[in-house]
């Protein structure tokens, strides 16, 4: 009886954990359908023996919702055997952030193989190949603009001279905050001031991702509420009238059970760009149009599989250049959303799209392009210098040099001094600039009108034969374009005078003039006889910058011959470190230590000498080179 019992309790057990294991299945695949990602990852991960399909879709839901590392873990999961073409070419996505070409190769080879289409594949193949080609955008600028959202933005738009984006504004009834909308206005070439954008509108919702017309009377945006516990997305319409902004009417293509995002209107205001999750798709948001016909918008357009993927295409938008501007996590690009772009063929189709290269992409998000109220200038969105946290607006184009002149002039009397030697150092970026001489005492570089006011540093370094060096520290300002660089004439007891202390010797090829400085017994340091003589060695080279210097070190003969050679080295090093500090050039200075090698007189080991003749052998050789 008790054995029956026991085995019936185990049946009811077994047969409740089936039923749970199929609930969660259910509920999984449900989730799955309806892309709600995060649910079906909670519901496939508590079923205890996950097929490759379960582990698939988990590998596919984490893939959609960007988080690339879980993505990949969960496909390797999956046998190579029984790995799909469309599960190589998502580790081929991943691959890529991962800046491991060969390898996205690999996968997409391996996705031919698994039955997808060639011609796709070797498309693929060739834009992984053009990714990490050297791109050149030599003359192009990318930065932040000012002043910027105070959080994550839902995307920017240009109306005139104004940029609208969301930001977190008003709470709403139950004290949560909401997106926003607000604007800058671009003038006299900088941002205004950030103003609040139609805040009549609903503060109950997020709202962001707008079109405006040019009258500025008409506008569509994105807005974000929540239903049943999950986040969808729908276009609204809203006019101006008696000076604010109301909402009119959810455009006839929204859904209930799927989301609509992303407004672009043309120029003419005829067509309407945008992103949708609507059945018939390719997956993901794919890219819409539609046209208005009279008063109404007409039925939705795909753009088709050349332009979306089973991924996410969105953020729509035509820029001046005709080109359809888009960003895709499902395009080959370097990770996260990318910016991409395709041009209209003849036939009026959108032909090949393209990655928009390195100096737009990175390997986080990047989105919504937009052409800037400044000429020359795109606006887009990135996360790049803040790991996802959080999203900057961004200016890329061509950078607009403005000229710094530099005039070189004697520090006393402000004559000009001709055919100085001029180098500019950028600091924060390394950089190393020859100037442009323009007349003999005139020079000139460049900056960037962007860094004005900008506390970037340029060190300026400046000689001349018969000069002190000057060293100037340099911030451009637009008030401080032009520059005096002030040297100071060399006095005579400054090194003049020393030619006089120099014995000159000839050699063939060169000759070479030199100056002794001897040490006391057991003296390590420079004494103050030496310090005068060193001081003017460096004026002396100073009028004469072009010589080489040689310091020779010796030592007496007392005590082993390895400690003198390694005192010897000491003193060298010492006296080059000294001159150095008062402005010779350390790359001119070559030290050479000969310990007790090299005595002048007869006073080596075992000899009986007198102090004196020790001394003249501890000695450092100043020699000056002239070629």
């Amino acid at each position: 009886m008790a054995t029956k019992i026991q085995l019936t309790l185990l049946f009811v057990c077994f047969t409740f954990l089936l039923s749970a294991q199929n609930r969660f299945l259910r509920r999984g695949e449900k989730a799955f359908v309806k892309n709600h990602y995060a649910e079906a990852i909670a519901n496939f991960k508590n079923v205890k023996n996950k097929n490759p399909e379960i582990n698939r879709k988990i590998a596919e839901s984490y893939y959609f919702l960007g988080d690339y590392q879980e993505a990949e873990n969960y496909y390797q999961k999956i046998y190579d055997s029984e790995k799909s073409a469309d599960d190589l070419l998502a580790l081929s996505h991943i691959y890529l952030n991962l800046e491991k070409y060969e390898a996205a190769i690999l996968c997409c080879e391996g996705a031919a193989i698994k039955g997808a289409n060639r011609i796709l594949i070797d498309k693929r193949i060739k834009a992984i190949q053009e990714l990490h080609k050297t791109q050149d955008h030599s003359g192009m600028i990318l930065r932040s603009i000012n002043p910027q959202p105070k959080s994550k933005s839902l995307g920017v738009s240009v109306a005139g001279n104004k940029i609208i984006y969301s930001n977190l504004g008003k709470q709403n009834a139950r004290g949560d905050k909401n997106y926003q909308l607000f604007y800058s206005e671009f003038v006299d070439q900088e941002f205004s001031e950030v103003k609040p954008w139609a805040n009549q509108l609903d503060n109950g919702v997020d709202l962001g991702a707008v079109a405006v017309r040019d009258d500025e009377k008409t506008m569509y945006y994105t807005c974000w509420y929540t239903r049943k516990g999950r986040q969808c997305m729908e276009i609204v319409e809203a006019e101006f009238k008696n000076d604010k902004w109301k909402a009119s009417h959810v455009l006839s293509f929204n859904g209930r059970k799927y989301s609509c995002a992303y407004p672009f209107l043309s120029k003419d205001g005829k067509s309407l760009y945008f992103s949708s999750d609507m059945p018939g798709g390719y997956g993901g948001m794919d890219i819409y149009v539609c046209h208005k016909r009279g008063e109404f918008w007409g039925t939705p357009i795909n753009l088709g599989d050349e332009i979306n993927t089973k991924h996410h295409e969105i953020y729509p938008s035509l820029l001046k250049d005709g080109k359809l501007w888009f960003a895709s996590d499902g395009q080959v690009g370097y990770g996260r959303l990318d910016l991409f772009y395709a041009s209209k063929t003849k036939e009026g189709k959108w032909g090949e799209v393209k990655n928009a290269g390195v100096g737009l992409n990175s390997s986080l998000n990047d989105f919504s392009i937009q052409d800037s109220p400044e000429e020359g200038q795109l606006l887009f969105i990135s996360d790049r210098n803040n790991k996802g946290i959080r999203d900057r607006i961004y200016s890329f184009g061509a950078d607009r040099k403005i000229p710094v002149e530099l005039f070189v002039k004697e520090a006393s009397s402000k004559e000009s001094i001709p055919n100085a030697k001029l180098e500019i150092k950028k600091v924060i970026s390394d950089q190393v600039i020859v100037p442009q001489q323009i007349t003999t005492d005139k020079f000139q570089f460049d900056v960037s009108c962007y860094e004005l006011g900008k506390g970037i540093l340029y060190e300026i370094n400046a000689e001349k034969q018969g000069y002190e060096s000057a060293h100037l520290k340099y911030y451009p300002v637009e008030s401080n374009l032009s520059v005096d660089i002030l040297l100071r004439r060399l006095e005579k007891n400054m090194g003049g005078d020393f030619a006089k202390e120099l014995t000159p010797i000839h050699y063939p090829d060169k000759r070479v003039m030199f100056r002794n400085i001897h040490f006391d017994a057991g003296q390590e340091s420079l004494n103050s006889e030496a310090k005068l003589t060193l001081t003017k060695m460096a004026g002396f080279w100073k009028m004469y910058p072009e010589l080489g210097v040689v310091i020779n070190s010796h030592t007496d003969s007392k005590g082993a011959a390895e400690s003198n050679r390694i005192l010897s080295m000491k003193r060298a090093k010492m006296a080059k470190e000294y001159i150095v500090s008062k402005g010779v050039d350390s790359s001119k200075v070559s030290c050479y230590a000969y310990g007790e090698r090299f005595v002048v007189n007869e006073c080596c080991d075992g000899v009986d000498c007198t102090e004196e003749q020790h001394r003249q052998n501890r000695r450092l050789e100043l020699l000056f080179v002239i070629k």
